[in-house]
């Protein structure tokens, strides 16, 4: 009788036995904590400033989280109080040649290793949104510790300013910045997105401009917020202006990233105002070029629910609501047109994507305007139909059933 199967049996039992063992020493060298980092041995960053300090130098700064007050007692929620409460934050800055060095300086003034992992925002100061902010955006993307889902913001003066309120509501000045994000009444731009504006088609970028609100007449001076307040407009990496608010939302409009807004308008021949709250909208880039003349058609449609009607019109005549949205499309085009205008006669920089749209559509077009995409961009014709429709008029009063109530005989 033949003992081959038995001697293949071993030699299966033995090929197994030495896969399991190389698998468990294998397994034993990728565990456990040999390179663990301790909670008490890190200094958890909050937000980021990165403010100009002179020619060639710049000042970093960060928020940094306060686990536990002295004493064992837990930080009081809004930091400092006129009492004498703990703060729940603490700001450190250190100057370097750049982000890199300045970071290194900074890690010498922590007892803490920095860690990034909970930092959701960053604030350029506006003098060095005027020097320009490649390299440090360059930074951003090349250490693998900063965020690039943060958020990015311009302020007004110093950006350390900012990381120094203490908000009545919130913890800290950075998540202040990050929930007024989360509204989508403004721009909101993480460090990715920045970098792919810096380095697309167009070379210019928009982003949310912040300021600091004054504090009630009860308060210390850094017992409030900052918010946005419009819109700093960059080209080449660096700042080149500013837009105000109404006009920061013709830029949400015209790249199709307003989330919610309410509208108000005045009906021609009408007392009183309509209130509506936008449902959804859409907006769609159609270029074209006609003759070697450059042409940008914006079509907006979108529909709105009425939340308020003062002016005592019933809404269930079919020609009164076609004239609010007469009205509800004359404002979105003005809107627009207000961040148009700037951006094509004074900054020169497409902020919109419109280099995108006509990239695709228009390659070997695009490719001998690329170099000069400024001048063809700034003297483009550009055409904005707005389509808005009122899915649900309502009734907003008893009196809506008089159509004659409210109307202007004029």
């Amino acid at each position: 009788m033949s003992n081959k199967p038995d001697a293949t049996n071993r030699n299966r039992i033995i090929r197994l036995l030495l896969r399991l063992t190389i698998y468990i020493f294998i397994w034993i060298l990728t565990t456990g904590c040999w390179d663990r980092k301790e909670v008490n041995d890190l200094a958890f960053v909050m937000g980021a400033a990165i403010d100009q300090k002179g020619e060639g130098l710049l000042e970093l700064s960060v928020q940094v989280f306060i686990p536990k007050a002295e004493g064992g007692g837990s930080a009081s929620l809004g930091g400092t109080s006129p009492k004498g409460g703990q703060e729940q934050t603490m700001v450190r800055s250190a100057e370097g040649v750049s982000v890199a060095d300045a970071m290194s300086h900074l890690q010498e003034k922590l007892p803490r290793q920095v860690f990034w992992g909970h930092n959701e925002v960053y604030i350029f100061g506006q003098a060095r949104a005027q020097q320009g902010i490649r390299e440090d955006v360059d930074y951003m993307l090349r250490s693998p510790e900063p965020r690039e889902r943060a958020n990015v913001f311009v302020s007004k003066g110093m950006g350390k300013d900012t990381l120094r309120l203490i908000p009545p509501l919130e913890r800290n000045s950075s998540e202040v910045l990050r929930e007024i994000s989360k509204f989508h009444t403004g721009l909101q731009v993480t460090i990715k997105e920045l970098a792919e504006m810096l380095t697309g088609d167009a070379n210019a970028a928009a982003l949310p401009y912040i300021v600091i609100l004054p504090p009630e007449p009860d308060k210390q001076p850094n017992q409030t917020i900052a918010y946005i307040q419009g819109s700093a407009i960059l080209k080449d990496g660096k700042m080149v202006g500013k837009l105000d608010s109404l006009a920061a939302r013709g830029i949400l409009w015209l790249k199709d990233e307003l989330k919610t807004s309410v509208i108000t308008v005045a009906p021609s021949h009408s007392k009183g105002s309509v209130s509506l709250r936008m449902i959804r909208s859409n907006t769609q880039l159609h270029p074209s070029i006609v003759n070697g003349v450059w042409h940008m058609d914006v079509h907006i449609e979108t529909e709105e629910d009425v939340q308020q009607n003062t002016t005592g019109i019933s809404l269930m005549e079919p020609e009164w609501v076609k004239t609010i949205e007469i009205s509800v499309d004359k404002l979105i085009e003005n809107r627009v047109k207000r961040a148009l205008q700037p951006a094509q006669e004074r900054f020169h920089s497409d902020i919109f994507g419109f280099a995108d749209a006509f990239h695709r559509k228009y390659p070997k077009d695009w490719s001998k305007a690329k170099a000069n995409w400024s001048d063809t961009f700034s003297k483009m014709e550009v055409r904005i139909i707005s389509r808005s429709h009122i899915v649900r008029p309502g009734i907003s009063n008893p009196d809506a059933t008089s159509p004659e109530k409210g109307v202007d005989s004029q």
